[in-house]
């Protein structure tokens, strides 16, 4: 039976609260700052840590059998286009960072626990009800207002995954992945930015003009490194040990959440 325990609970009130029943899987997804004006506070991305890390050692005192944790494609911004989760990570803010910190912190300390994980990297993802600001969000409420969205060249290329799909791979990881491994979630195609908003504009009214080119590309460059931010994810692991693929499509998909956005307005 599926629990959902409100994340407010202090430690401790947790432990004491859960104790007394069984549980297979624990389900780490919570994360303090994933709004964009939130991914460089320092203090608040820190803050995780000590949750992760605390969830982690709440699984094995539950006895649970698998903790699986969310990380993110912030971990892997600078890539040629599709992601090796077996490569260094090239994290671009606080957010991805810290993200990358508490990965390779929960592996060191579930092994020395002898708790088995799974890491899963998720997806841009969009969909009805999403309240922190992304790209999609921000391309739909700003067209809805009738105002004219700016952004840089948008020649990233990039993967967009509905949460319906997203949420049930979370699931079939869980129920079927190999333990003590990684597994990227995706919508497996990968397109640029330009398409995707382009698609957004064309749905909502094709003649909305776009601003695209009209401001500074704000990712830039890490180090030595001289090419684009890329979020493109190989999902073939995943379908091959768990038999999960997508189901929605990136415009039917859109298409729901503009009509989310939509009805919001009205209301």
């Amino acid at each position: 039976m599926l629990k959902i325990i409100h994340t407010t609970y202090r430690y401790d009130e947790l432990t004491q609260k859960l104790s007394d029943e069984k549980y297979d899987i624990f389900y780490h997804l919570g994360w303090a700052g994933v709004d964009a004006k939130d991914k460089n506070d320092i203090s608040m991305q820190l803050s995780n840590i000590r949750t992760s890390l605390d969830m982690l050692k709440l699984s094995r005192h539950l006895e649970c059998n698998l903790f699986l944790a969310a990380g993110t494609v912030a971990e892997y911004v600078f890539n040629e286009h599709i992601i090796d989760f077996t490569k260094k990570q090239t994290p671009n803010d606080v957010y991805g960072a810290v993200k990358t910190s508490v990965h390779y912190l929960l592996e060191i300390v579930a092994e020395q626990l002898g708790q088995d994980m799974i890491w899963t990297v998720l997806p841009s993802t969009y969909g009805e009800g999403r309240t922190t600001g992304n790209i999609l969000t921000y391309t739909i409420t700003t067209l809805l207002e009738g105002s004219r969205p700016k952004y840089g060249n948008l020649q990233s290329m990039w993967d967009f995954a509905y949460v319906t799909d997203v949420a049930k791979a979370i699931i079939k990881i869980a129920e079927s992945g190999r333990h003590n491994m990684t597994y990227g979630i995706g919508s497996g195609t990968h397109q640029t930015l330009r398409k995707y908003i382009c698609t957004i504009r064309d749905l909502i009214d094709p003649k909305l003009p776009l601003g695209i080119g009209e401001l500074e590309n704000s990712a830039g460059k890490r180090g030595d490194m001289n090419i684009l931010p890329s979020s493109c994810i190989n999902i073939e692991p995943l379908t091959r040990d768990t038999g999960w693929k997508p189901a929605v499509t990136f415009e039917e998909g859109i298409k729901k959440t503009i009509q989310y956005y939509k009805d919001m307005k009205m209301r």
